[in-house]
């Protein structure tokens, strides 16, 4: 996965490192950032029984995907944030490489 696009806000450099699908590391600084991307943020599977109770306050930033065959009922309050928007790529910083130096 190419980033070329970002920039490390730590360092402003446009090189990183691939850690895992969702994961990179600021090459330059060592900076580790989240990646986020528009697909959705949770998946609720087929077969499973999703209940959010009466007294539930639950936020979900990104879109929900249930699948058929899934029962998810929704008793108290579920807040879905830029649901069904095209996200773009953006990067969340997780540590700054300046924290892994010993």
């Amino acid at each position: 996965m190419e980033i070329k696009p970002y920039e490390c806000t730590q360092c402003g450099s446009t090189s990183f490192e691939d850690l895992s699908p969702k994961r990179v590391r600021c090459s330059h600084c060592g900076s580790l950032f989240q990646l986020l991307t528009n697909e959705p943020s949770l998946v609720i599977q087929k077969g499973a029984n999703v209940t959010f109770g009466k007294n539930a306050q639950v936020e979900i930033h990104g879109d929900i995907e249930v699948d058929a065959g899934a029962h998810v009922d929704i008793q108290g309050k579920v807040e879905v944030l830029k649901g069904g928007q095209k996200q773009e790529f953006s990067l969340i910083l997780i540590r700054s490489g300046e924290e892994t130096e010993n």
